[in-house]
């Protein structure tokens, strides 16, 4: 080969076809090529990801000189079967660690409580990958599975089609996720979500964090684009991680993927400007991009939406086969109280967590560089450079009835398991109906008899109730309207509403910890002072029915509201002008904001 006047041998011909190969897979690589010739994935195992503290030899770390456990057992059973429970690197399972002792078997723990109440053979398993968890709980490698609220239909459904029948059986919630779960993107959406439209999201694809995003958007009216092969500039868009850790990763690199624009049909590099995923994710993504440009524009990386709002959305949820629950009544009860007493002793008391739970999950989870301060550091929400991150809460018995539906006389359908769930097994079957392609009712994946048998058990505090913190948020989470059709010039609610109350009150109940502002709006039609007060007596009723279908007070509350506010015909839909019955109809509605 001749290059000029230069004559190169094989070998040097050799070396720069491997160069020229090496940087077209570089560039590749950093347009995400790849990524769309890999197989989807939910989760995979642990990964260590950035060092986001000093380095931790976990190995080093000496359970035995742990302070040790002083939950109190309950009576022992001679119930005693080889258990493995899957769990993910999720600080809801506090309680669940603490009882067994840590890693290995809980007949390794002699002080833990199950150890105490004569349950020696059951240990974790950390897989964040729930369909193994699944097809382990199928072959009877695991008799419990770890889910979420929001996640729970795929997941029961994929465990059903392997135990050949609606075996799958929820029977307990052991926390929640209180903040770690997040959408992160430019500060500007906070104030006005609408421009997110556009947005190109990492995260692990359909799980817990998309879900966020996708409950985000769908409460704002914002497009959702599914096809991670296609950009449309009108929605919210996708590109898939295996993980909340490589997602993170994904993000802090700045990377960009190539896909075919909607607008132009044209195949674009488009900049990946926001990421959903959970701690330590989101303290990665803090640290690593703290700015994002979004069209052209350099903002403060904020998070945008989690779940310290959408507080009720994605409670832990422990589920397995009921054939195997049956045959095994008295370790399940035995396991569920103690769980519960450890939360308790969570929820009393913050040095027995700080001191010895939070160093078991570091030893249990067994990420690099994240030792028990990390954990400690972020079981509670905690604001770095005007960022919160991390949070998770535990659950007490009472708190596990209230998310069940149990002390509220509505039926489990109603409850907040009940929303979360088919909430979201609807949004999966319209945006990927080949995830979920039925999903049986909620009735029929509960079982609630083992917490029924265990009523005995106390609480010493009561159900978490939203405290509304100084600063806790800001900015607006959801802006979203209501066509609700009312009468001329009533204010009482129709039967013929109902559905659109029930969606309200869903999103209510799924964003807790929000305050609540409502706008009434009518048409140009009539008196504009009355219309004036028309509007606001609207808005009104609505408010009233939502607090009254909270026959517990607890998610629905005077608390909650900020303002009831009444417009009349002064603030009519973005290009609505009131010109036709249309129009007019679209503008008799209740605006809902959250903040």
């Amino acid at each position: 080969m001749r290059i000029g006047r230069v004559q190169l041998g094989p070998g040097a011909i050799i070396l720069i076809v491997l160069l020229i190969a090496g940087l077209v897979w570089v560039s590749l690589k950093q347009l995400g090529v790849f990524d769309k010739l890999s197989p989807n994935s939910n989760r995979n195992s642990n990964k260590a990801g950035e060092l986001l503290d000093k380095p931790v030899d976990l190995n080093k770390i000496d359970v035995g000189n742990l302070p040790p456990s002083t939950v109190s057992p309950p009576t022992r059973t001679t119930d005693n079967p080889p258990v493995k429970i899957g769990i993910w690197t999720w600080q809801t399972v506090s309680g669940l660690i603490d009882a067994v002792g840590g890693p290995g078997k809980s007949g390794d723990h002699t002080d833990s409580c199950l150890c105490q109440s004569g349950i020696t053979n059951t240990e974790l398993i950390v897989e964040n990958d729930t369909s193994k968890q699944v097809q382990a709980l199928a072959t009877g490698q695991m008799q419990f599975v770890t889910t979420t609220g929001d996640q729970s239909a795929v997941d029961i459904n994929g465990a059903n089609k392997l135990l050949r029948g609606t075996k799958a059986k929820v029977i307990w919630s052991s926390g929640y996720s209180f903040g770690e779960d997040c959408l992160m993107g430019p500060e500007s959406w906070k104030a006005d979500p609408q421009l997110a439209r556009g947005a190109l999201v990492v995260t692990a694809v359909p799980y817990c964090d998309w879900n966020v995003t996708v409950n985000w958007a769908a409460d704002n009216q914002i497009p959702v684009n599914a096809d991670e092969q296609v950009y449309d500039p009108d929605a919210i868009n996708f590109v898939n991680a295996s993980d909340h850790i490589e997602a993170a990763t994904k993000f802090t690199q700045n990377a960009s993927v190539n896909l075919r624009n909607k607008a132009t049909g044209k195949t674009e590099a488009v900049e990946i400007n926001a990421v959903a995923t959970w701690t330590p994710g989101d303290v990665m993504a803090a640290k690593g991009r703290p700015n994002v440009t979004y069209k052209g524009k350099s903002e403060k990386l904020q998070k945008i939406v989690s779940t310290r709002e959408y507080s009720y959305m994605m409670p832990h949820i422990l589920f397995g086969n009921q054939d195997w629950m049956n045959q095994h009544r008295d370790y399940v009860k035995t396991l569920l109280r103690c769980i519960a007493r450890s939360n308790e002793k969570i929820k009393n008391d913050p040095d027995y967590f700080r001191n010895r739970v939070a160093v078991l999950n570091a030893v249990v989870f067994n990420l690099a560089g994240k030792g028990g301060e990390f954990w400690a550091r972020y079981f509670n929400p905690v604001v770095e450079n005007g960022v919160s991150l991390g949070g998770s809460r535990v659950n007490n018995i009472a708190e596990v009835r209230h998310l069940f539906g149990m002390d509220s006389g509505r039926g489990i359908a109603d409850s907040i398991f009940g929303v979360t769930y088919t909430d979201h097994a609807k949004r999966v079957r319209k945006l990927l109906p080949n995830w979920l392609d039925s999903f049986v009712p909620v009735d029929q994946v509960v079982d609630l008899s083992f917490i029924r048998e265990i009523t005995d058990e106390a609480s010493s505090t009561g159900v978490y109730t939203a405290k509304f913190e100084q600063g806790q948020n800001q900015g607006t989470v959801v802006k979203a309207n209501y066509q609700i059709s009312f009468d001329s010039g009533s204010a009482k609610i129709k039967p013929s509403e109902l559905a659109v109350l029930q969606e309200i009150r869903s999103l209510l109940i799924r964003a807790t910890d929000t305050k609540v502002i409502l706008e009434g709006h009518t048409d140009n039609v009539g008196d504009v002072g009355t219309n004036l007060r028309l509007s606001q007596e609207r808005a009104k009723a609505v408010w009233q029915w939502l607090k009254d279908s909270d026959t517990t007070g607890i998610n629905i509350n005077e608390n909650r509201k900020d303002s009831i506010e009444g417009y009349g015909p002064y603030r009519p839909l973005p290009g609505n002008t009131n010109k036709d019955d249309k129009e007019k109809a679209a503008n008799r509605r209740v605006v809902i904001i959250l903040k």
